[in-house]
């Protein structure tokens, strides 16, 4: 994950809650206000970035509902890290979720993805 994808991540996370969650999946809500501020979201970076957590079995976005759900192996993603990755300043969230990432892969490993701009809400 490089720098810029992490604080892709931390701009979009303020526009994003916690609609459901059972171990093993989380549904997240996007709020029209991401569209607001950054203007587009990348479905691509968003799946990208989700799938280099370790433990990631499926990532499916909804655009028109502006939801994503995440499907994950409670075993290798404790579903308190979900709370903790949302909703903690961002100098406790960023080790958190370096901690989370594939073995592999790390701030500085650029990821390659398809950019696709979308619009949720």
């Amino acid at each position: 994950m490089t720098e810029i994808e992490l604080n892709r991540f931390f701009d979009l996370r303020r526009h994003m809650k916690i609609a459901h969650h059972i171990p093993g999946r989380i549904r997240l809500k996007i709020g029209v206000s991401a569209l607001k501020e950054l203007g587009t979201v990348n479905k691509s970076d968003v799946e990208g970035f989700l799938n280099e957590i370790d433990g990631i079995k499926e990532v499916r976005i909804n655009e028109a509902a502006g939801s994503v759900v995440i499907s994950y192996a409670p075993g290798r993603v404790a579903p308190e890290r979900w709370e903790q990755l949302m909703h903690a300043d961002r100098k406790q969230a960023g080790p958190l979720l370096e901690s989370m990432m594939k073995p592999g892969i790390t701030k500085e490993t650029p990821t390659t993805a398809t950019t696709t701009a979308t619009t949720f809400g």
